[in-house]
């Protein structure tokens, strides 16, 4: 029925659905360390297999065990890599969505409503834990990328 379709018909939907996996670290000394000519600031040493916190507390904790990025001696190189995969920043998943329908009102006339949010889910981006060894906040994520879910209404007359 007309009333029907009216109501019920019709409808568009459009996503976006963001997923990726978190980057590789890259550690360093908080005060730089000894500084080498042409070298930059200084990487620590690990001294053990770096993991991340998969507990309720990964966000004030990110790695399992901290201890394992040591001060190297005095005038000599870290043997951290540039960046290590063995922990990656935390991964993310947002999804933007809308709804919407067109009305219409004569051939040349038509009414166009949009629901549209961002963030659909509210689901935070966590960002990249602290990775200067020797910060009082190493290890710790103190940044969300993605606000929190946002909704526009949007009202277009077409003729």
């Amino acid at each position: 029925p007309r009333w029907a379709d009216l109501i019920l018909g019709g409808w568009q939907t459009n996503g976006i659905w963001r997923m990726s996996d978190g980057r590789p670290l890259t550690f360093m000394l908080s005060d730089g360390g000894q500084p080498l000519p042409t070298y930059g600031p200084q990487r620590p040493n690990i001294v053990g297999t770096p993991q991340r916190n998969h507990g309720s507390d990964w966000v004030d904790n990110y790695f399992v065990d901290p201890n394992v990025f040591q001060r190297p001696a005095p005038f000599t190189l870290g043997d951290a890599p540039r960046a290590t995969g063995a922990v990656r920043s935390p991964s993310h998943f947002t999804s933007d969505l809308s709804v919407g329908k067109q009305f219409h009102i004569r051939e040349e006339m038509n009414f166009e409503f949009r629901v549209e949010a961002r963030n659909a889910f509210n689901h935070p981006v966590f960002g990249t834990p602290d990775t200067q060894v020797g910060d009082d906040t190493f290890g710790t994520i103190n940044s969300t990328s993605v606000g929190p879910r946002e909704l526009q209404l949007g009202f277009k007359f077409n003729f």
